[in-house]
């Protein structure tokens, strides 16, 4: 299974082989990626890091950033 992955604001798009019952936490922590740091949105709609993936889906991580 993969799904398609636009990293923002890094502008870099990828694809990236899952196995059956991989959910975006996992995603996630194979890109060394932290939960807290990111907002994973499949369309326009954020998605919860439990949310189990599906084979060719699309889905945008933007970078969060917060201080003053």
């Amino acid at each position: 299974m993969k799904v398609k992955i636009s990293r923002i604001p890094q502008d870099i798009s990828t694809e990236v082989e899952i196995a059956k019952g991989e959910s975006v936490l996992m995603l996630l922590n194979r890109l060394r990626l932290h939960p807290d740091s990111v907002i994973v949105l499949r369309g326009n709609a954020p998605i919860p890091v439990d949310e189990l993936l599906l084979d060719d889906q699309e889905l945008r991580i933007f970078q969060v950033a917060s201080g003053g």
